[in-house]
């Protein structure tokens, strides 16, 4: 079966590991965050991107189903509230992990650039 997976296509695969983490990846998160003001920057722009890229699909759906509302009957209202509801539960989390992965990648590219202001002047 392994041999069946490697060979598909003709291109290999690399070997399966058993564990949860690489090798490679634990010895770089075992050296912190990255030095310098601008080695963190993009895990903070990535998270900021991706929820703004959620808050306007937010308010997109919302501002669409709000179009909707005044030319509905009773019913069709209620509809369209439930639509915005499940739009906010299934969006909304999302968006706040996002804000929150850049506000800890913020906060360590903080302390890395302090740690590292600090080394320097005792040098």
């Amino acid at each position: 079966m392994r041999s069946v997976v490697r060979g598909v296509a003709g291109m290999p695969y690399p070997a399966v590991r058993s564990g949860w983490v690489d090798g490679d990846v634990a010895a770089k998160s075992a050296e912190g965050p990255p030095r310098g003001f601008l080695g963190g920057l993009p895990g903070v722009v990535g998270p900021l991107l991706g929820a703004s890229v959620l808050g306007a699909l937010i308010l997109h759906l919302l501002a669409g189903l709000m179009a909707r509302l005044p030319a509905s009957d009773a019913l069709g209202a209620l509809s369209v509230m439930v639509g915005m509801a499940v739009v906010l539960v299934t969006l909304l989390p999302f968006t706040l992990l996002s804000v929150r992965r850049a506000q800890r990648a913020w906060a360590a590219m903080q302390s890395g650039a302090q740690g590292g202001g600090q080394g320097s002047r005792r040098r």
